[in-house]
């Protein structure tokens, strides 16, 4: 099972400018990205959902995931080597999901109400589940030291950025 979510909030004062020139510093020889005034954050956040979602434990390096992004109407969906996801954008964020195929799943993104984002987040998927599936479940580490439910040692990937939180997780049985 694989789940994988990014975002970036475009709203942070100090998110820098990123224009065409600057994906050189993300990209993969074999990527591809439709001409959109993100195109730089609609590249990280789709591999960073990547990245997360094939949980290693290395440093990431967005030039190492080749993605697809492909735009269509007003969809945009992107494509690894080994997944397929979508790319969500309003006025306020860019975020990317990913997940195995077949496998349904629940995501969620909210703005943020504390100081402390990554505890937050894990409240958040606690509430979640409890108020959906009527499950009572705390989140843990898996042995490589990855976020994972006590129940059923399902996989959970976590994002915040500047106002901005939120998770993916397989659906519970």
């Amino acid at each position: 099972m694989m789940v994988g979510i990014d975002l970036v909030d475009l709203s942070d004062p100090l998110l820098k400018p990123r224009d065409h020139r600057a994906l050189r510093l993300i990209s993969h020889p074999d990527d591809h990205v439709p001409d959109h005034p993100h195109s730089f954050w609609l590249l990280w956040t789709a591999k960073e959902a990547v990245f997360k979602a094939q949980r290693q434990i290395i440093p990431f390096d967005p030039k190492k995931i080749a993605v697809s992004i492909s735009q269509s109407d007003n969809t945009l969906s992107f494509q690894s080597e080994i997944l397929r996801g979508n790319i969500f954008q309003d006025q306020s964020i860019i975020y990317a999901i990913v997940h195995s195929e077949n496998q349904p799943c629940h995501h969620q993104i909210l703005k943020r109400n504390t100081q402390s984002p990554s505890e937050e987040v894990r409240a958040m998927v606690i509430q979640f589940i409890k108020l959906h599936h009527q499950i009572q479940v705390a989140v843990r580490t898996d042995e490589k030291n990855l976020p994972v439910l006590s129940h059923q040692q399902l996989p959970i990937s976590f994002t915040h950025h500047h106002d901005y939180l939120g998770f993916i997780l397989p659906k519970p049985q």
